[in-house]
């Protein structure tokens, strides 16, 4: 009994001293065991177009993590105590082998749970067989390894009820874009930490990722969540954007461009569609695209956004850009007409030419025609300062600033740089670059009185403070020569749209590779506006390198006209063309007695 008093005694002692002089130093150590600080990772904010669709959303993943360490060194100690186990078990007798088997049973059934669970985790993460401990083992020393990301929830929680304590996870987002590869460039897409990589993604990350919050909380043993203790940075959710994109057009307009490459044996073609009033990119596609949602079969070039980044000479979709800045500067009226005979021009070893001797035309007919040599004499009456001062005002030379990553600023010298040849190949649209973008802005003003209205990707609550470029009466002249290249005999009437009066203009570009233009190699574009009467809409095309059909009028032109005409309709645009009935002849019956 003095015994027992005197152990109870001792224990007392103990007890009073761990809570009286170690509870603190305690406290701390079962803190250190128990207490962890767990990242909340910030909802990613949706991007949406112009209506409200989705364009970009995030759905809950969780990754699958562990420490190959701890993994690999319970797997040996089970392997170890299966093994010794086995070997007691062959060099024992009668009770003692009895209690052995049951040790070897035991011991057979955790090391068996435990590659049953290294197979469930390669099955569920699609793994060959024994590929998970190859993997462990090639980790080396690291004390952190992903063993898979962005799951789906029901996966992670199959491997989770496991109940492996060496295997953890992470609650993530991960993007799902549901226009895939319709919208692929201009939406872009995140890496596998979320970050933006590729388009708006990547040049909206910091506004779309929001910021992670802090959470102190209580794990058990087997590293199980117990309870919340303390919130320590609140999680601020990433803000939605919303894009100028109708996605019903920028559908239609990839589809369209698609099957027209396909058909060309194109190397590339990309679409722009444009609201000259309010400076907002409706739609914007690029073949070949790629699909956000499957990162596995995307390679690097098919990133890259052709109609921002990519630089050209625009050709004969500049002779409109040309009269008009030859009207602004009044060197020529809108009804003189222009002598392209003999149907060449000599700048000593450089030559303009045309087709075939126009002789002596007018504005829209030199437009109807692409006469060369017709551009060139009206950009040589031109005061180069003066020219370039007109084209600088359309953007050309300076990036669009419309939102995108990677716009290129094409290329305009300085005038004083130009010669007698550098100010004629100007006039059809050689000798400078741009991007589709850069010249469908530049085709804006056109379309809106004159005026030049920044160009957006993002939805605008109200029009940005415009720039007269150019005058009202300027626009309506050119844009009535510009109908002649869509009617009957002129280059672009493929181009045309029932119901409604279009004006535009075909391209042909011959590409400059290795100091030399390749008359194999060559971008076809057509760019137009409509409906004439009212302009509203630029939608401009261009297509790289088609097999057949090698001119903008029959490359480009068709795309034009199917993307126009259903942009119109979903816009609800009234059309300008239809067709006067005539007043139908009621005959009047004879009265009696008329002859």
């Amino acid at each position: 009994m003095l015994a027992l008093l005197v152990v109870i005694g001792v224990l007392l002692l103990r007890a009073a001293w761990l809570e009286i002089f170690q509870q603190e130093w305690l406290q701390k150590q079962a803190d250190k065991r128990q207490l962890r600080e767990v990242v909340v990772p910030a909802y990613r904010g949706m991007i949406l177009d112009r209506y409200g669709e989705p364009m970009a959303i995030s759905s809950p993943v969780e990754s699958l993590w562990c420490n190959p360490q701890d993994l690999l060194k319970v797997r040996e100690k089970l392997r170890a105590q299966y093994d010794l186990t086995r070997n007691v078990t062959d060099v024992t007798a009668g009770d003692v082998e009895v209690e052995a088997a049951e040790a070897h049973e035991l011991a057979a059934t955790d090391f068996a749970r435990l590659e049953s669970g290294f197979r469930t985790i390669e099955k569920a993460l699609n793994m060959q067989e024994g590929e998970l401990l190859k993997k462990l083992v090639a980790a080396g020393n690291k004390q952190f390894l992903y063993l898979g990301r962005h799951l789906p929830l029901e996966v992670t929680q199959s491997i989770k009820d496991l109940g492996l304590p060496e295997i953890g996870s992470t609650r993530e987002y991960r993007r799902y874009y549901p226009l895939a590869e319709t919208a692929g460039h201009v939406v872009g897409m995140t890496n596998v930490d979320d970050e933006g990589i590729e388009g708006i993604e990547k040049s909206q990350n910091s506004l779309l990722a929001g910021k992670n919050g802090k959470t102190r909380v209580v794990r058990d043993a087997n590293g199980r969540l117990v309870e919340s203790v303390v919130r320590l940075e609140e999680m601020q959710p990433g803000q939605d954007v919303y894009l100028s994109i109708d996605r019903r057009i920028q559908y239609f307009a990839y589809k369209a461009l698609k099957t027209r490459v396909s058909e060309l044996g194109a190397k590339a073609g990309s679409v722009v569609v444009l609201d000259a009033h309010s400076g907002e990119v409706l739609a914007m596609v690029n073949v070949p695209s790629f699909n956000p949602n499957n990162r596995e079969s995307i390679a690097p070039h098919l990133y890259r956004n052709r109609a921002v980044t990519d630089r050209s000479e625009p050709g004969s979709t500049l002779k409109p850009l040309t009269i008009a800045a030859a009207l602004e500067a009044r060197v020529i009226g809108s009804d003189v007409e222009i002598n392209t005979s003999p149907g060449r021009l000599n700048f000593g070893k450089y030559v303009v030419k045309d087709p075939r001797d126009y002789g002596s035309i007018s504005l829209p007919m030199l437009l109807a025609k692409s006469s060369n040599v017709g551009a060139s004499r009206v950009a040589l009456l031109i005061d180069a300062r003066q020219h370039w001062m007109f084209l600088s005002r359309l953007g050309f030379g300076r990036a669009p600033d419309a939102g995108f990553s990677g716009e290129t600023h094409g290329i305009l010298t300085n005038y004083a740089q130009w010669g007698k040849v550098d100010r004629a190949t100007h006039g059809y649209g050689y000798g400078l670059s741009v991007s589709l973008l850069q010249l469908t802005r530049a085709y804006g003003p056109l379309a809106a009185n004159g005026l030049l209205v920044p160009t957006t990707i993002y939805k605008a609550e109200q029009v940005r403070q415009p720039q007269q470029v150019m005058s009202p009466e300027t626009t309506r002249a050119v844009l009535r020569m510009m109908e002649a290249v869509v009617q009957k005999g002129g280059t672009g009437e493929r181009a045309a749209v029932e119901g409604y009066r279009v004006a535009g203009k075909t391209g042909t570009a011959y590409k400059y590779i290795n100091n030399s233009y390749r008359d194999d190699r060559y971008l076809t574009s057509f760019i137009g506006i409509a409906p004439a009467s009212r302009p509203r809409l630029v939608v401009s095309v261009q297509i790289d390198e088609p097999k057949v059909d090698d001119s903008g009028g029959r490359a480009a032109a068709p795309v034009f006209a199917k993307v126009m005409a259903e942009s119109l309709r979903l816009l609800d645009i009234p059309p300008d063309n239809l067709p006067v009935a005539k007043p139908a002849v009621v005959p009047v019956p004879a009265t009696e007695g008329a002859t």
